[in-house]
């Protein structure tokens, strides 16, 4: 059983007609199920535990890469396929996937190819991305293995890569091309303080990679409680162990993903 989740985005009427095209491609497919519009009042993770009890087996959201990254740390937690119909702007993860925009995306989720990708997780709270560490890193200390890794004075923050993908294809950073969502390993990536350009230096630029360390396990330490962002919206403090997850994301893709993702 399908159950199609909307962003709350998409109750803008100028996305009436896009709504309309795909549930006309979704009936001719022969793939309906339960609609959900998500509003404020209405909880997804909530939303998505009470399906999974009436019997879902696959959710599919209609939104960004927001959207899909929401709903990771629950479906996580429940053994369902996850797909998506990309929609509006900030859709880099579908384009990574293979899985084309707005009804297009129907054909994807009709073929049903399915495969498997590497989950991390953060203490209790599964991520599909990345998490950051932007805020005091000189006071904290990450921990592999039996070695401990202390930023340099000069760095400025820090990541653990899950799932990469730039913002914009401009900023695909050559050393990060090949972190891959299927190698059973998580990417610690710390940066240096990047220097402002233009007019009065006020547009930021990349900052520069300090270092790339692999480990299929991290532990983040500090003196003090530090925000810790898991996919860009969702903050836990530290110390935090980050490690893979043992279950795997099971994600229905296009034939025109990365090439890197099997």
């Amino acid at each position: 059983m399908y159950y199609y989740v909307y962003d709350t985005f998409l109750s803008d009427k100028k996305y009436e007609k896009v709504l309309d095209k795909i549930k006309v491609a979704l009936l001719d497919l022969d793939i309906q199920g339960k609609h959900e519009r998500l509003t404020l009042l209405k909880s997804i993770d909530e939303l998505i535990k009470d399906e999974v009890k009436r019997g879902i087996n696959t959710l599919i959201v209609l939104g960004n890469d927001k959207t899909l990254l929401r709903v990771i740390d629950t479906v996580g937690r429940h053994n369902i396929t996850l797909g998506m119909i990309p929609i509006g702007p900030d859709n880099k993860i579908a384009e990574c996937l293979g899985i084309p925009p707005e009804e297009a995306a129907c054909e994807i989720i009709a073929a049903r190819k399915i495969i498997q990708l590497d989950l991390g997780k953060a203490n209790d709270q599964y991520f599909f991305s990345s998490l950051k560490v932007e805020k005091n890193i000189n006071r904290v200390s990450i921990h592999k293995d039996n070695y401990r890794i202390v930023p340099q004075p000069n760095c400025v923050e820090f990541d653990i890569y899950n799932f990469y993908y730039p913002a914009v294809a401009e900023n695909y950073e050559k050393e990060m091309k090949k972190f891959s969502p299927q190698d059973e390993k998580l990417e610690l990536v710390i940066r240096k303080q990047g220097k402002r350009q233009g007019w009065f230096k006020k547009k930021d630029v990349l900052k520069p990679i300090d270092s790339i360390i692999q480990s299929k396990v991290f532990k983040i330490k500090s003196f003090e409680y530090l925000p810790v962002v898991l996919d860009g919206y969702k903050v836990i403090k530290t110390p935090v162990i980050v490690e893979l997850a043992p279950c795997k994301l099971k994600m229905i893709v296009g034939k025109d993903r990365l090439k890197h993702i099997q």
